[in-house]
């Protein structure tokens, strides 16, 4: 499932780099927005202090790492099932058969 021939599987894999640089553009927009949107919101009503600080910045650096992680798989899950629908235009169009008559 979700696994084509070998000339369609390198294909895939001859994409890799452009599928990279998408995330590298991406994701880390991705992740200092969520984690800096956070950390703001969250700020007022921290603890107070060096600690509470502390605390709600490591609260916003493991969102950030998350919003990252889930670009990352957006990105892949989107780039396949592009690729896979772009392959698939070889398959003649489907058509509804008629029964025979009895």
């Amino acid at each position: 499932m979700g696994v084509r021939c070998e000339r369609c599987e390198r294909d895939w894999s001859d994409e890799a780099p452009t599928r990279r640089a998408v995330k590298l553009i991406f994701v880390p927009t991705f992740g200092l927005l969520a984690g800096g949107l956070l950390f703001g919101l969250l700020m007022p009503v921290s603890i107070g202090g060096v600690i509470g600080a502390v605390v709600m910045a490591a609260i916003a650096c493991t969102v950030a790492v998350g919003a990252g992680a889930g670009a990352c798989q957006l990105v892949d899950r989107n780039a396949r099932a592009l690729f896979l629908r772009e392959r698939a235009g070889g398959l003649p169009s489907a058509r509804l058969l008629t029964s025979p008559k009895r």
